[in-house]
């Protein structure tokens, strides 16, 4: 199922915007990383995080659920903002599958991510962190300056107990894997 239902006007728009996008995000990283090596996605990764944080704010404050952060659950942080604030990336044919989805708990499969595309076809090696970068930092954020209690995972990422990294698009996995959960406390 896709969340983004759009013309074929605007997805070619956005395909050429997301891809532009991707594509020189991937320049300026794989640079950076060559120069600076792990530090600098690093050093990236708290800077998306800090941006998607006030990000996450800027835009709960902006569709009227600023001092709401108590209603926002996982329903609504998908559905009502996150949709809507990166529809773009929807449009430009990311596929997102539901496996589950409620007020408390939601587990997207996405078996095609274009801006991930875009990024292999700069640095296929780098590609696993545009996950990182983007999909996990920015996401995690987002989510945390909208209610704190939400918690965003992007498994692609996600280091199990004994060190080893999940499998994701960027590893050659059929889907990426993420979920966002309401925590209780």
């Amino acid at each position: 199922m896709a969340d983004f239902e759009v013309s074929p006007e605007i997805q070619a728009f956005a395909k050429e915007a997301v891809w532009k996008d991707g594509r020189w995000m991937a320049i300026i990283v794989k640079a950076m990383f060559e120069k600076y090596g792990r530090e600098a996605i690093d050093v990236l990764c708290q800077a998306f995080s800090k941006f998607g944080q006030e990000e996450g704010e800027r835009y709960k404050k902006e569709l009227g659920w600023a001092g709401r952060e108590d209603e926002i659950n996982v329903a609504v942080a998908l559905r009502d903002i996150y949709a809507n604030v990166h529809s773009h990336v929807g449009a430009a044919g990311m596929d997102i599958e539901r496996i589950k989805f409620s007020e408390n708990e939601s587990e997207s499969h996405v078996p095609f991510c274009f801006i991930h595309d875009s990024w292999k076809s700069v640095w296929p090696e780098g590609s696993k962190y545009m996950c990182e970068i983007i999909s996990k930092a920015h996401d995690e954020g987002f989510m945390r300056g909208l209610n704190p209690k939400l918690e965003w995972t992007h498994h692609a990422e996600k280091k199990n107990p004994d060190g080893t990294v999940q499998e994701g698009l960027a590893r050659g996995a059929k889907y990426c894997k993420m979920c966002l959960v309401l925590k209780k406390k």
